[in-house]
């Protein structure tokens, strides 16, 4: 389906506009965001993808238990694309300055050196290789997930691409058995409320497939016990709410602006809700994935 992207830029500049009102946002970090944003949702149509064929993929039987259409080691994206996009990416993050820019500077260094490369980066990421982040991490100490975040945000546009293409290709199923996403198998980010009868839908926090998934059920470790989930809510933060779950003491941010004139965009509405992370995990709870910008 071809996309209206003078409605998405529209979307996605009303949300700006939302971010730039919170206190504890820098002006210059959502500058950034603002920079990298139109910079990904740009290339999001220009990305050529090759999916693989259905034979590798998981058999819809599987996938309507609770496996995923294919393995996060094995997600297709575009490299040509990746690649042009890390390298304006790491110029554009090496103008802000301070630790981000430090961070950028020393990965534009090792680039250059071939001390790192575009492809082992790429690899390396949907290997989901923490080792090996982490030893970069050790080099820019103010500033460690700097690497994860470049090459989180080149791949995006192309992985989301990918992931559209491979939602044709799943079973056709209201609400999905597992929380875990049925394309890659990743956690959720954040979920959703949605249309009046607040249906639960979930945003993958690897290739940002939306799914629908059972509403009073933890997502991450599938707990539907009433009595030990709950959610709780901010005055100073309408629209969100956190999801908690008592026997894996993990949460989840929930959007619900059924009733306010906001608009929805999962991947900044993370940002948007951050003071939510600090007041859960001040009460022992912590999230299964980092925020959509790897921070």
């Amino acid at each position: 389906m071809e996309r209206d992207m003078a409605l998405e830029t529209s979307r996605l500049e009303r949300k700006l506009a939302q971010l730039r009102k919170k206190s504890y946002l820098s002006a210059e970090l959502i500058d950034l965001l603002d920079e990298v944003s139109h910079l990904q949702l740009a290339a999001l149509p220009e990305a050529e993808v090759s999916l693989p064929p259905d034979s590798a993929l998981a058999l819809p039987e599987a996938v309507l238990q609770g496996v995923s259409l294919i393995n996060r080691e094995d997600f297709p994206f575009d490299p040509v694309q990746a690649e042009q996009l890390l390298g304006k990416l790491v110029a554009m993050v090496r103008k802000t300055g301070g630790s981000l820019g430090e961070g950028a500077e020393i990965v534009a260094r090792a680039l250059y050196a071939g001390d790192l490369t575009p492809d082992e980066l790429f690899r390396r990421f949907l290997d989901d290789d923490t080792a090996f982040f982490g030893r970069w991490a050790e080099r820019m100490q103010d500033a460690p997930r700097t690497l994860p975040f470049l090459v989180m945000a080149a791949m995006g546009p192309s992985m989301e691409a990918a992931a559209g293409m491979l939602a044709d290709k799943l079973p056709d199923v209201k609400v999905q058995p597992v929380g875990t996403c049925p394309i890659c198998g990743s956690m959720p980010l954040i979920s959703s409320l949605e249309q009046k009868e607040g249906f639960r839908h979930a945003t993958c926090s690897f290739c940002r497939h939306h799914y629908r998934i059972r509403r009073l059920v933890c997502p991450v470790c599938g707990e539907d016990d009433q009595k030990k989930l709950t959610f709780f809510t901010v005055d100073e933060e309408p629209g969100f709410r956190v999801d908690v779950c008592e026997s894996c003491k993990t949460y989840i941010k929930t959007i619900d602006f059924r009733d306010l004139d906001r608009v929805a965009l999962p991947v900044l509405d993370d940002l948007d809700s951050l003071a939510l992370d600090y007041v859960a995990a001040n009460q022992g709870y912590r999230r299964a994935t980092l925020s959509a910008w790897g921070f």
